[in-house]
């Protein structure tokens, strides 16, 4: 396994698997960006900021928002492909909805640069959709309905 790889399990172990805000900063370079998790500014969204890019303190308000909702989260990459400092990462998430014991599972992909033991810049693609379905926060079949070209909500 690459060090990359490893620094990689070790932001998943400890940031999510944790729940340590603290390895945010000692793991995200403090101008590093991460793209695909949506923009945060005082705790909403912002849809039009920037492309979706935050930084590790909006990291870190993704990170609180989405720990509000699950628990006993854990990120297990199943296939990863190197190229110089970027990682590919094919990972699934599975964690439990907060409160109770209801399981919940998604897969999402990661091109990600590490550097110097460090996260530079990330990629993320997550089927978010999927998880908020099983979290009870959309209908059962949105992704359906909106396929068939129907309205969700």
């Amino acid at each position: 396994m690459s060090e990359r790889i490893e620094v990689v399990e070790t932001w998943f172990r400890r940031v999510w698997a944790e729940e340590d805000e603290a390895a945010i900063d000692e793991m995200f370079v403090p101008d590093g960006t991460a793209r695909g998790l949506g923009t945060y500014v005082n705790g909403k969204a912002d849809e039009f900021a920037d492309h979706e890019r935050i930084g590790p303190d909006g990291f870190k308000e993704f990170h609180s928002a989405l720990l509000n909702l699950v628990g006993d989260v854990k990120i297990e990459i199943t296939k990863s492909m190197e190229q110089g400092d970027w990682l590919a990462l094919l990972c699934v998430l599975k964690a439990k909805k907060r409160g109770t014991d209801d399981k919940v599972q998604t897969t999402g992909t990661v091109f990600i640069k590490v550097a110097d033991g460090r996260l530079i810049e990330a990629y993320n693609h997550f089927d978010f959709m999927s998880l908020f379905g099983q979290l009870g926060q959309m209908p059962a079949n949105a992704f359906g309905d909106c396929l068939c070209g129907k309205s969700v909500g």
